[in-house]
């Protein structure tokens, strides 16, 4: 797998004959082979994981398909599927099943060509220091049993959300699936630009025995090869 880091939690997975393009709002679109499938997930309306450029491939692109959580102001058609929490389905070639996000909208779980990848839109330990106890203990209790339904999958791939304004409770959403789940690979996200977040975690107590799964992103276009 190509993966290529597009900004904040837009990502681009290519395999050998799909590409998966996930929660694309700003940045520098990848070159893609115009003769496989493309694939255009959106998690949810939030103008920081959807963005209405992602219509323009149409253009440029011959094949491809619009996945999108159905809060986001779309109607359906012959390239658009609208899709809800807890669905399970096949777009052309790749099965998506979809979690319930404890923000809005959804988060992806789509297997292609064998892989298996996961992006968690906005689904995460949202826990704010100096919230009230019992609406951080709901998001907890939400996270906690949208990742139960991913116990015993094998996941190839997943991004997760690792945001610094959560301050010292930044990556209690990555640790706990890391713990629940042990994906293969694992990119972070949602960082709002401050790429330093990664290696701060992979580099301390946090995240320092994940190294090797975790990858550090530092800048926008960054490419990876898996």
């Amino acid at each position: 797998m190509k993966v290529t880091f597009i900004e904040h939690s837009g990502f681009c997975v290519e395999l050998d004959r799909t590409v998966l393009l996930f929660d694309y709002y700003k940045g520098a679109f990848p070159e893609i082979p115009k003769d496989k499938e493309l694939y255009v997930f959106a998690s949810h309306s939030h103008p920081d994981h959807f963005c209405r450029r992602i219509f323009d491939l149409e253009e440029k692109y011959p094949n491809v398909r619009y996945i999108l959580s159905d809060d986001i102001p779309a109607k359906a058609s012959q390239n658009i599927t609208k899709i809800r929490e807890h669905e399970d389905r096949m777009v052309g070639s790749v099965r998506i099943e979809t979690l319930k996000s404890n923000d809005e909208g959804v988060a992806f779980l789509v297997t292609a060509e064998g892989r298996t990848i996961y992006h968690a839109g906005d689904l995460n330990w949202w826990y704010w220091n100096g919230e009230p106890e019992e609406d951080n203990e709901f998001m907890i209790r939400t996270y906690k049993e949208e990742v139960a339904r991913l116990r015993g999958r094998e996941i190839d791939l997943a991004f997760l959300l690792l945001d610094p304004r959560q301050e010292d409770k930044y990556c209690k959403g990555i640790n706990y699936f890391m713990k629940e789940i042990h994906p293969k690979a694992v990119f972070p996200m949602h960082a709002f630009g401050e790429y330093k977040i990664s290696r701060h975690y992979l580099n301390c107590d946090d995240g320092r025995a994940y190294q090797g799964i975790v990858r550090e992103i530092t800048k926008a276009g960054e490419e990876f090869i898996l």
